[in-house]
């Protein structure tokens, strides 16, 4: 029903991809370039 995106960075499985980058990531949010970001960059960008 639901598809799990791949981190690049730690390559998890997760279902929630912000939640993961803010828990398991949080320097990578903190980020200014990454601030502006829209979702859909942010799920090309660290997740496959």
């Amino acid at each position: 029903m639901f598809a799990k995106a791949r981190c690049k960075l730690c390559n998890d499985q997760v279902r929630f991809a912000l939640r993961h980058l803010r828990t398991k990531h949080p320097e990578v949010l903190s980020d200014k370039d990454v601030a502006r970001l829209n979702m859909p960059q942010i799920m090309k960008r660290f997740f496959v």
